[in-house]
């Protein structure tokens, strides 16, 4: 029986319009596990699951609780070495190049880059440079002040995961922006390869690109967690930037009983950050009624 090197989790819910071509862009390649994750679909994305089923393609059938922990069920039944989550309306651009680097490397976290805009870059790392998580994290901040929090941009050694309990939170929107940061903060040897492998498909329907209370609440406390899990001063100073930017986003002003810790963005921002950390100080509405105002 081969080594399973790399296992792919897909989670999969009502996403029967682009299931097939994600599934065809994993799919064939040695030494590899594809692990679909049918998440109580209603439409035929669970029929699409089962034609695929064969030798190293498991399928999941299971009551509807979220993306997380979709991905969570893959990553307990997983065997590769590594493990890579995609999403079931994306695909890969070029699998083999993937195969091909995890079998040749041993890192707790491979990064690439996807298509699309300048963030699905990791901008400031380089090929062939073994960096430590808060060491890959600050390159990517001094080169352009942000970096990508998506899970779907790196390949994670599944006994790294596991041994850290690094699992996804449940019920949780945005989950990739306190899973992502977690896993690298604590990483000890993180490899990038400078190639756009992940293509991304941006829906106008996506739950996340939706406004509303639960996309700001979770937002607030998941930055509120991240708060507390550094102590370095460059990252916190991004959690608060990305902080300032959800409240403009999804209108925080409009949820009078949203609880926002505004003194530690303020403590925490630099820059011109500070000086809008300290007009939210004064007023989340005019804060935000300001920024919408200057974009």
């Amino acid at each position: 029986m081969e080594k399973i090197i790399l296992s792919v989790i897909i989670p999969v819910y009502n996403v029967g319009e682009y299931l097939s071509e994600c599934i065809e862009s994993v799919l064939s390649y040695p030494n590899t596990e594809i692990i679909l994750v049918d998440d109580g679909s209603t439409d035929d994305s669970g029929r699409i699951c089962n034609s695929y089923a064969r030798k190293n393609v498991f399928v999941i059938h299971k009551q509807n609780s979220g993306l997380s922990d979709a991905r969570n069920t893959g990553l307990n039944i997983a065997k590769g070495k590594y493990v890579f989550c995609v999403d079931a309306d994306d695909y890969i651009i070029n699998m083999k190049s993937i195969i091909d680097i995890v079998s040749e490397i041993d890192c707790e976290v491979l990064l690439f880059d996807g298509m699309g805009d300048n963030y699905y870059t990791h901008r400031g790392l380089h090929e062939n440079v073994h960096y430590t998580g808060i060491g890959c994290i600050e390159a990517q901040l001094k080169k352009c002040g942000d970096y990508p929090t998506t899970v779907w941009l790196g390949i994670y050694k599944r006994e790294y995961l596991l041994k850290n309990g690094f699992y996804f939170q449940k019920n949780l929107l945005h989950e990739d922006e306190l899973w992502t940061q977690k896993v690298l903060i604590n990483a000890s040897d993180v490899l990038y390869i400078p190639e756009k492998l992940y293509f991304y498909r941006q829906r106008e329907n996506s739950i996340t690109d939706k406004t509303g209370k639960k996309n700001i609440s979770d937002l607030t406390y998941i930055f509120g967690e991240l708060f507390e899990y550094t102590d370095n001063k460059l990252i916190k100073a991004n959690i608060a930037k990305r902080y300032l930017h959800s409240i403009v986003k999804f209108r925080a002003w409009k949820y009078p009983d949203l609880k926002i810790d505004k003194r530690k963005i303020f403590c925490s921002a630099r820059g011109f950050d500070k000086f809008r950390a300290l007009i939210l100080l004064i007023n989340t509405k005019l804060y935000c009624t300001l920024s919408e105002k200057l974009k």
